[in-house]
């Protein structure tokens, strides 16, 4: 309950609407509004004011964050596996990571500007009945500092055991994918090996990155296993280190691999990867046409068209030895891929053609300086310049000499060469799996699935909900724990976008959703004294009016019936 205490300060007597929240764990006045001297209060009095809205927090998101961190008990799986209970600011470790977490999903922002950029404007504070005025950068780093790397694939276990255990989990499919994120970490940083330079897919090569491997459902997109690892590190590398560490997980969660079907980027295969994943679990991959041309010859001879979802889909199945395998290959033709590859062919042209006309017109005059050109040097500048526009045969020329070392340049398109590629070439997929029962529409649709983890990086690359930068952090420790938070982050989304779905129909994306919930608000409304409150201010919590749409979703799934005050253990070790 509200009440109205006096504050002196500087010999004056001030007045203000406080709440009692525990602050470092103990009850402490917490100011709602402040009501200035006794004069202006008696003013405020006589002007006869009833009733009017304090301040109105964001609260639709938060509160329905909190109602699911609830339901897995994550503070409680996180605090179960910390060698030292810690607290700070009367914040357990577990609590402050999770804190982290929402305000990850809510508005990534640095940890010094958590509060002040997020936190004091929703209606956290209130949920939880803590004070946040002092969770600072110190505050996370410390908590972060408290989680030993080497638990964080324990706790992360636990938590999918959870998920598995509550039936929000599906096995049948998974999807394998890494990527990679680019830092600000000086060159210079020696305490840092995990960011390294290496390709970075955001084409920053400029600048040392991380990488990320995560495997995740293919229904809801829940994250099962990830790590971070060395920027610089190949992707054959990483599946190699961690396959046999992610299919002891499966089969520890399920009791069996025979269910289970992993969907593996086309990076990700070589000879010695397939033939280890072969032997332990059943899986759908890709291959280079390029590597495969008798495969794509003969799939050319005989495609048909299959119904694939909502579209017809020209394809060729057979049961093929592949690298020493038996496999089921199925080659398929990808309008979209095709599409691109002429696309990129035309621009290719087009740059290629505008290079020779400019050295065309360079060579028919002589050298007024300088070494003079030669046959021999020229030939071996044209074949150059054609190889790394487009392929080799594509492009026909000649060169003759006109007199000193001036020379024509004379080059055509081959029109028949470049309709092949186009009709014979471009577009194909080649598809493997051993799942050898599986039709052709169960392959191709399981491996569509690897475009949802690719959704799943560009959600983790969003600068308004889920994004890993900005991470101000230079060690390797505390890129692993900021990694671990972003991925709690993400799994809290992805459990409210499922139940979203599940009990509101709701169609749109994660970040749609966020919004949504984000404009449920809850109002803060003081009733002035009166003869039934004995003299007492009272301070009354209520949502606000919403759009229709928005209270759809709300009274869907229930936020309006959810309790005001969250029963979460943030500032206790309780098991």
């Amino acid at each position: 309950m509200a009440t109205i205490q006096k504050k002196p300060s500087r010999g004056r007597d001030y007045w203000a609407i406080v709440e009692s929240r525990r602050v470092n764990g103990k009850p402490r006045p917490v100011v709602l509004e402040h009501l200035g001297t006794a004069e202006n209060l008696l003013k405020r009095l006589q002007q006869g004011a009833i009733q009017h809205k304090v301040k109105s927090y964001s609260h639709g998101l938060v509160a329905y964050l909190l109602h699911v961190v609830e339901s897995l008990g994550l503070v409680q799986i996180i605090n179960r596996h910390l060698p030292n209970r810690q607290m700070r600011d009367g914040f357990t470790v577990g609590g402050s990571l999770l804190l982290a977490a929402i305000g990850r999903i809510c508005q990534p922002t640095s940890k010094r500007n958590w509060y002040e950029g997020w936190a004091r404007r929703t209606s956290l504070s209130y949920l939880l009945r803590m004070s946040l005025a002092k969770i600072d950068s110190q505050h996370f780093w410390d908590q972060m500092n408290a989680l030993p790397t080497e638990t964080i694939p324990e706790i992360e276990e636990e938590i999918v055991d959870t998920l598995y255990d509550q039936g929000l989990l599906s096995m049948d499919t998974l999807l394998y994918d890494t990527s990679n994120f680019f830092t600000y970490i000086a060159s210079t940083n020696q305490r840092c090996t995990l960011a390294q330079r290496g390709k970075n897919k955001q084409r920053r090569i400029d600048l040392r990155q991380f990488g990320l491997l995560l495997l995740v459902s293919r229904q809801d997109h829940l994250p099962i296993y990830h790590r971070t690892y060395q920027g610089n590190l190949n992707d054959k590398t990483i599946f190699k280190e961690h396959f046999t560490s992610f299919s002891d997980r499966l089969k520890r969660l399920s009791g069996s691999l025979e269910d289970i079907t992993v969907v593996l980027d086309q990076g990700n295969n070589s000879k010695e990867i397939l033939k280890d994943v072969d032997q332990t679990i059943y899986f759908v991959g890709a291959l280079s046409p390029y590597q495969h041309k008798h495969l794509i010859e003969r799939a050319n001879l005989n495609l048909n068209d299959v119904p694939v979802g909502d579209k017809n889909v020209s394809c060729y199945q057979e049961r093929t030895t592949i690298w020493g395998l038996d496999l089921t290959a199925v080659v398929y033709i990808s309008e979209k891929l095709k599409d691109g590859q002429i696309r990129g062919l035309e621009q290719d042209l087009s740059k290629l053609c505008s290079e020779l006309d400019q050295l065309r017109e360079t060579i028919k005059n002589p050298s007024k300086k300088g070494k003079k050109r030669t046959d021999d040097g020229l030939r071996k500048k044209i074949a150059s310049l054609i190889t790394s526009h487009v392929p080799n045969d594509l492009i026909g020329w000649e060169l003759s000499l006109l007199h000193d070392d001036a020379f024509d340049l004379q080059y055509w398109i081959n029109a028949d060469h470049l309709e092949e590629l186009k009709e014979w070439q471009f577009g194909r997929r080649i598809l493997i799996t051993n799942r050898h029962h599986w039709s052709i529409e169960e392959i191709i649709t399981a491996y569509w699935g690897q475009a949802n983890i690719e959704y799943v990086f560009k959600n983790m690359k969003n600068p308004f909900h889920l994004a890993w930068r900005p991470q101000y952090h230079w060690t390797d420790q505390k890129i692993e724990v900021h990694g671990f938070i972003c991925l709690m982050a993400f799994l809290l989304v992805m459990v409210v976008f499922k139940q979203a779905r599940e009990r509101a129909k709701f169609s749109g994306s994660p970040h749609t959703l966020m919004e949504k919930l984000s404009e449920i608000r809850l109002a803060t409304l003081i009733d002035a004294p009166n003869q039934k409150s004995k003299g007492r201010y009272k301070a009354t919590y209520q949502l606000e009016e919403m759009e229709p749409d928005v209270k759809e979703l709300a009274d869907a799934m229930g936020i309006s019936e959810l309790p005001l005050k969250t029963k979460i253990p943030f500032s206790v070790y309780n098991f």
